[in-house]
């Protein structure tokens, strides 16, 4: 697995996870307005510069949570606050429920509690899983024979983002390959998930979250609908929410100053 690095060692340790499709360059605009942090933010598998997982594998929730142990017992850190964007914000939850005791704090960016599914679905779409991973495992992304044209179908893809943040996203994602530019992202990504929780289990997994949590969401936000999250602040023990100008990327997009003064002040508060 591959990481970026901010800060020294002897600050506060932060564990980053980045949402789906994207990298560890998701927080490059973040990360250096949160002075006294010590922050390692990951590509997750099949992301950015980080491997692929081996051909037998697949890409759920469960098995990034157990990236996020690894990497801590490789970093020798007994604990650490989370920070997840998106996908990686769900990631970061259920770590921080199934582990609660290796979690300080818990920052969650656009994200946080997984899709959920219904019961009656799962044998549906356990199905069409096994058949995604089938025909997507020996896939490559399209090639793009210039690379602003591909910085552009980032930029309009299925989360949209701003010129500026695919540029960001593609230092570490967009590689030179025979015939043009290529997005390194293993295409069993795209794949339905194999088993989704339900809403009850969401709220499980919620509950026993023991760290202070701070939810920040964007106005234009597409879970802003999602009826978990209307029920967020009374699903955790110790929970806040903050709601800032922008969209699903707010935090490349102009945004990442009003979020990292509301995390700052978030993390500098006595436990």
């Amino acid at each position: 697995m591959a990481a970026r690095v901010w800060g020294e060692p002897g600050g506060r340790r932060v564990l980053a996870s980045h949402g789906w499709l994207d990298n560890a360059g998701t927080f490059d605009l973040l990360a250096p307005l949160l002075p006294g942090c010590e922050i390692v933010a990951l590509d997750a598998a099949g992301h950015g510069f980080s491997d692929s997982r081996s051909a037998d594998a697949g890409y759920s929730l469960t098995q990034d949570v157990g990236d996020l142990l690894d990497v801590l017992e490789a970093l020798n850190w007994q604990q650490c606050t989370l920070l997840g964007h998106s996908r990686g914000a769900a990631i970061s939850l259920l770590f921080a429920a199934a582990f609660p005791q290796r979690v300080e704090r818990l920052v969650l960016l656009e994200g946080g509690l997984p899709l959920t599914g219904e019961a009656d679905d799962a044998p549906e779409n356990l199905a069409r899983a096994l058949l995604d991973r089938r025909s997507l495992r020996d896939r490559q992304g399209r090639v793009f024979t210039e690379r602003g044209r591909a910085i552009e179908e980032r930029a309009q893809g299925f989360t949209k983002v701003t010129l500026g943040a695919a540029e960001i996203l593609a230092r570490r994602s967009l590689r030179e390959v025979p015939g043009g530019f290529q997005w390194h992202a293993d295409q069993r990504l795209k794949g339905a998930s194999e088993l989704r929780f339900t809403t009850e289990h969401a709220k499980v997994f919620a509950r026993h979250v023991a760290a202070p949590v701070l939810l920040v969401f964007a106005d234009d936000s597409p879970f802003s609908s999602r009826p978990l999250y209307a029920q967020a602040t009374a699903l955790f023990g110790k929970a806040e929410v903050v709601r800032l100008p922008g969209g699903h990327h707010f935090h490349l997009e102009g945004a990442e100053g009003e979020i990292a003064a509301h995390v700052g002040e978030f993390l500098a508060r006595a436990p």
